[in-house]
């Protein structure tokens, strides 16, 4: 008993090693708060980039820069779909993980505030909606939607929609349909 009490005072007295388990502590904490920034960072930038490319979308189909008449190999939804990923240059695998949604808008109702987002287990199989161009006086509501993997799966608590496809991001914009 004297001998298990000597080497417990012995290993209580010896400092060696209090540096490296603080440093582990204190840098463990600091690592993770500075990824989970640089990932809210990363999140954002992508979330605005799609919001930039579904605007620059938007303006092509809505000035009629690239008329749909003009598209024999692909549909309008194809088309947006393809405009929207190239513009935004930040996704990976952007076709196959963004959803589309088009229809007409009432100001009446509103809109609706649930969204439709990819589920990467079936293929996109109710795509933009209806969309008529040259239509007079009707608004258009176009939504996107793309979920993206996080870094750290575990920092994702804090985002809203989030499930075990990835974070859902959403972009959302309307214009008028008028004659051209």
């Amino acid at each position: 008993m004297l001998k298990l009490r000597k080497k417990l005072w012995s290993f209580r007295s010896d400092e060696r090693g209090y540096s490296s388990v603080e440093f582990v502590i204190v840098a463990t904490t600091f690592l993770t708060g500075f990824f989970w920034i640089f990932e809210t960072g990363l999140i954002m930038t992508k979330q605005m980039m799609l919001e930039r490319a579904l605007d620059i979308t938007v303006r092509d189909l809505r000035l009629y820069s690239v008329p749909p008449t003009k598209l024999p190999t692909e549909t309008i939804y194809q088309w947006a779909k393809r405009q929207t990923c190239e513009t935004a240059l930040v996704f990976k695998d952007c076709e196959e993980n963004l959803h589309l949604e088009m229809d007409t808008f009432d100001p009446a109702s509103g809109y609706a505030k649930t969204f439709k987002c990819v589920d990467r287990s079936v293929p996109d199989l109710n795509p933009l909606g209806v969309f008529t161009p040259n239509q007079r006086s009707e608004i258009m509501y176009i939504r996107a939607c793309i979920r993206i993997d996080p870094m750290m799966p575990n920092g994702i608590a804090m985002f809203p929609g989030v499930n075990d496809e990835g974070i859902p991001l959403v972009a959302d914009t309307a214009f008028m349909n008028e004659p051209e």
